[in-house]
């Protein structure tokens, strides 16, 4: 693969966790102007880390200068307990169950922005197996089937209702230490108002539709769509390819940016069970027209995290890459949030220990909500797809603005205006000259902010903070999800 190579002295040391500092601005800035990059920017890779299924609250709902779980405890409509009212607590367990997240579920939850529909949306999900008996309620160990997007049917899940349940740092400390010597996105949300294989399409496009022809003339026949069209594994001997609309590896391919996708165990089935390679659904760039037309399908599926670390250790990182997980490192309930953070710590070790470190930005970012409780609805719409609920957002640099916490609205969107401004002198999608079907260029979005203002690149660049991958935490094993949870896990107020 052709991979740009850049020389760059290697800095290699470990620094502790900076204090969390103050919020930098009020809640919902306007943004300000960035400032451009340029040819004097230090920036030559991006890296994006795309975790799975967690709101913001779940994860940082507490974190200090947040804006996060309301001090007056939210009530939760409950309707296996009507005279109980669900509140947020703290759940240390490391598996958790989550709820149902696909759109009509969303739009549920917000419930017209009350956010008070995720403990009865998860009931619902759940069916009158798991809801009390006489009464009393029924054994958490009890397994029932629902459906599941993801997963491709019914998978077995457990009379547990924890989607009010919430993580601290002493659960997730990497995690909280990132944000502390980065910055900590506190309004960061999906692009789509939906689940997974929309989520992605617009993390690699900025849209996700259907398309109701496979052959020209394209605009007319793509729509915008939150639920998404799986895309065959084989596309590239020939299958259909139903992506027909523009990807952002196309701006990178006409402007001679490198990029690839890494795949922890490589690609799985297109949609499935969980397993040790990562979903179709979660990488669909192989489906676009773009990236096969342009001859570049095995830089979308063809690579490795294993073949990421060599490459962050040799300094032959190209200059966009996004790091995919498999089910068991990715958040995704039912996986363990543990073995996701020594997924996550692992990845940028590997950049930060290696002489790339001084050019680089990474974001970790999660893909959806989960079916998790957040108290902050989508503050607008920016089109019919979205945005969604609220997810966590963190930027890791040697240029980022230690201890910031950005209020400014973002998506996924912004994500592809940063890779734009960094590498393409801020030319969108919609610029690139291609024909596209798309109704609007989020990616041009004013009334999205800009994650270049949360760069210092005069500063020297900031010695790498290497972190255990298995840092002491709080978090219990509860792998199997087959103990009852501990007293007090459903927490309620009367």
């Amino acid at each position: 693969m052709n991979r740009l190579r850049l020389l760059a002295g290697a800095v290699i040391a470990v620094a502790v966790a900076l204090a969390v500092a103050p919020a930098k601005a009020g809640l919902f800035t306007t943004p300000s102007s960035a400032r451009h990059p340029g040819a004097s920017s230090p920036l030559q890779h991006l890296i994006f880390i795309v975790e799975e299924n967690r709101s913001f609250d779940s994860f940082f709902g507490t974190y200090p200068g947040a804006d996060g779980i309301p001090t007056a405890a939210p009530c939760q409509i409950d309707p296996w307990y009507p005279s109980a009212c669900d509140t947020p607590y703290p759940d240390h367990q490391a598996s958790n169950q989550g709820g149902p997240y696909t759109n009509p579920y969303q739009v549920a939850d917000i419930d017209g922005g009350k956010m008070d529909g995720f403990v009865k949306q998860r009931e619902k999900e759940l069916g009158s197996k798991c809801a009390p008996q006489n009464g009393k309620p029924v054994d958490p160990r009890l397994a029932v089937g629902v459906a599941d997007d993801e997963e491709g049917g019914r998978v077995n899940v457990h009379c547990i209702v924890d989607v009010m349940g919430y993580h601290t740092g002493q659960d997730i400390p990497n995690l909280w230490s990132y944000a502390a010597n980065g910055v900590l996105f506190d309004h960061f949300y999906e692009s789509v108002e939906a689940w997974s294989l929309p989520g992605h399409l617009a993390i690699f496009s900025g849209w996700s539709a259907q398309c109701s022809k496979l052959d020209p003339p394209v605009i007319g026949s793509c729509k915008s769509s939150v639920n998404g069209k799986n895309w065959s594994t084989d596309g590239v001997n020939g299958a259909e390819v139903p992506y027909l609309w523009t990807d952002i590896t196309y701006l990178l391919y006409e402007n001679n940016v490198t990029w690839a996708a890494y795949l922890d165990g490589g690609l799985g089935s297109p949609i499935g069970p969980p397993s040790t390679k990562v979903q179709g659904i979660w990488i669909p760039l192989g489906g676009f027209e773009t990236v096969n037309n342009d001859g570049q399908y095995e830089n979308a599926v063809g690579n490795t995290v294993t073949e990421f670390d060599s490459e962050a250790a040799a300094g032959t990182l190209p200059q966009v890459s996004w790091v995919i997980p498999n089910y068991n490192d990715s958040d995704h309930p039912q996986a363990s949030v543990a073995t996701g953070q020594t997924f996550v710590t692992n990845v940028i070790n590997a950049v930060e220990g290696g002489p790339d470190w001084n050019s680089s930005a990474i974001v970790i970012l999660w893909d959806d909500m989960g079916g998790f409780y957040d108290h902050e609805p989508p503050p607008f719409k920016l089109d019919s797809n979205g945005p969604g609920m609220r997810v966590p957002a963190i930027l890791i640099s040697p240029y980022a603005i230690a201890g910031t916490i950005d209020h400014q609205i973002l998506t996924s969107d912004s994500l592809l205006k940063l890779i734009e401004d960094t590498f393409v002198n801020g030319e969108s999608i919609c610029q690139s000259g291609r024909s596209d079907p798309r109704p609007d260029c989020r990616d041009e979005s004013t009334q999205l902010g800009n994650i270049l203002t949360d760069f210092n690149f005069n500063q020297s660049p900031r010695a790498p903070m290497i972190l255990s991958p298995h840092p002491m935490s709080m978090l219990v094993d509860n792998s199997q999800d087959v103990a009852p949870p501990p007293a007090g896990l459903l927490r309620r107020r009367k």
